[in-house]
């Protein structure tokens, strides 16, 4: 997985006159060959990878992996600037290296074991 993240002002309407600053964020996120073949095969794509909360585009709605994979590039637009880099630093630190782990997780090898009780 290679992501690649950038930061822009944009400004926009608010009300007749007035202009308003928002911070975006967009990630380009691609998925190596393998993790895309194990999200196919073993269904994975509508497992939740995160779920949007302080966001202006999206309150309170959830992103899965499929979105992740194949709506690129995954931008977001925050009210404030430490809100853009917070998302940053979550999307690096804690959702990707999440969706990672369980993707590579589900393509593990399954081996027979017994138990004696």
């Amino acid at each position: 997985m290679r992501v690649s993240i950038s930061h822009d002002d944009i400004v926009v309407r608010k009300g007749f006159l007035g202009r308003e600053t928002r911070y975006q964020v967009t990630a380009w996120i691609d998925f190596s060959d393998e993790e895309r073949t194990v999200v196919r095969a073993f269904a994975l794509g509508r497992h939740e990878a995160y779920t949007a909360e302080e966001a202006v585009d999206f309150p309170k709605f959830v992103f899965t992996i499929n979105d992740l994979i194949y709506k690129r590039p995954h931008i977001r637009v925050f009210p404030t600037a430490l809100a853009a880099r917070t998302f940053e630093q979550e999307l690096a630190e804690e959702i990707l290296p999440k969706v990672k782990n369980y993707i590579l997780g589900n393509a593990a090898a399954r081996h027979p074991s017994s138990y004696e009780i």
